[in-house]
């Protein structure tokens, strides 16, 4: 007797809960020392003394149909090259509802897995001998278990790989088909976009113009406001930088009507809105092309800066003069400032020379409060340069007297006062 009868009967006593693993393990033992023909002719070894081991209660007799299905199992097993079973594989296959129908059907299509946990691996994925039959009728009979396991998690079925066909996309690899699953590329999708014009795309172009947000409204939207012709790459473009039909439509209703794809998404992409292009308008700052707004924004312009300088006084300037101020940091702020501080008469070329030579609100002030009022630009650079502060002057009028001029202060600067003034 080999045991093979007694071994099915403590697995279905297992699985039907009658008796736990630990417990199958002592049975299985017990049975490994009465099949073991060793055990009878080698010589006897001292052992030290062992506990008997308590009495096993009789096994109960399986059912006709437990036997049958644990014997299935087994064979199913070993004709795919598993001859070994431990009590945990048993458990294991209990739980997820592996069946010897199922590795049969399995084995009969050609699917043979490598191990044990590999069949329990795709059982868990869903792979069913049904899914793996579908795919043969429509051709596909040459996938590893590893690209069924892809497709199906992805939801690619034999009808989808059908519907795909019908619209054209035929040879499609495992990546394509999941790439495109993935991204919602339907054949209904596929007919709308070659309604719109956009024929012959490849599984890549669909892919992109999916993931990009391209529907087949959004390309008859464009349509409508004038853009007949574009490639899946203008698409792509409009589609990573926002351009919305209803962006186009505001630019077309401030009378741009002829601008490109190429200029949307300049303008989109830089942040140049309607809004900013109509509250320039409205401060007078008019033919701005696409480049000129693109600068503008770029250099943060704002229409409340070209707001600021005419309140300053200066109204002849142009596009550069303005990118020139944003580029030295004049902003409205600054211009205020200096304005309360007593500055007077200065264009644009000498905001931006008192900007660079950080000639600064507060000193400005502090000379016209010591009397030194209307100074030209020139001169508040050049006091700024060498350092003819407000302190230094007044330590100088303590010195020397209340009537020193600017000219003087600058000579005891740069020369001392003993040449400047003639003193010892």
């Amino acid at each position: 007797m080999n045991g093979t009868k007694e071994r099915l009967m403590i697995l279905d006593m297992i699985s039907e809960g009658k008796i736990t693993a630990a417990e199958g393990e002592e049975l299985f033992r017990a049975l490994d020392v009465t099949d073991d023909p060793s055990a009878e002719s080698a010589d006897p070894m001292p052992a030290p003394p062992q506990p008997p081991f308590p009495p096993l209660a009789p096994l109960p007799p399986l059912s006709p149909r437990r036997q049958r299905d644990s014997a299935d199992l087994v064979a199913a097993l070993k004709s795919a090259g598993i001859d070994h079973v431990t009590l945990s594989d048993v458990q294991e296959m209990q739980d997820h509802g592996l069946t010897s129908e199922y590795i049969n059907e399995m084995l009969a299509l050609g699917i043979e897995p490598d191990g044990l946990g590999e069949w329990i691996h795709m059982r868990n994925h869903d792979i069913s001998p049904r899914y793996v039959r579908e795919l043969r009728d429509m051709g596909i009979d040459d996938l590893d278990m590893d690209e069924l396991i892809e497709l199906s998690n992805h939801g690619v079925s034999a009808k989808y790989i059908s519907e795909l066909r019908e619209a054209g996309l035929k040879d499609l690899d495992v990546d394509e088909l999941v790439e495109l699953s993935n991204h919602d590329v339907s054949a209904k999708y596929i007919a709308e976009m070659r309604e719109q014009g956009l024929k012959d795309l490849d599984a890549d172009e669909l892919i992109e113009l999916s993931n990009h947000d391209i529907s087949p409204k959004y390309v008859a939207e464009l349509k409508k406001l004038g853009f007949k012709k574009f490639d899946v790459d203008e698409l792509i473009e409009l589609g990573n930088h926002d351009v919305s039909p209803e962006f186009i439509s505001s630019l077309q209703a401030l009378g741009i009507k002829d601008l490109n794809i190429d200029d949307l998404v300049e303008l989109s992409a830089h942040g140049v809105s309607p809004e900013f292009i109509s509250q320039m308008r409205e401060l007078g700052i008019n033919d701005l092309d696409t480049e000129d707004l693109i600068q503008l924004s770029d250099h943060g312009v704002e229409p409340e800066f070209i707001k600021s300088l005419r309140e300053f006084g200066i109204t002849d300037f142009d596009l550069d003069d303005i990118i020139e101020f944003s580029i030295h940091k004049i902003t409205p702020r600054y211009l205020n400032e200096m304005k309360e501080a007593g500055l007077k008469g200065a264009d644009v070329d000498d905001l931006v020379e008192l900007r660079v030579h950080n000639v600064t609100s507060k000193f400005v002030r502090e000379l016209h409060e010591l009397g030194f009022k209307d100074i030209a630009v020139d001169e508040l650079i050049e006091l700024n340069i060498h350092h003819v502060t407000p302190r230094f002057i007044r330590e100088m009028r303590l010195k020397h007297g209340e009537h020193l001029t600017l000219e003087q202060m600058l000579d005891i600067r740069l020369h001392g006062a003993k040449d400047a003034l003639g003193v010892r």
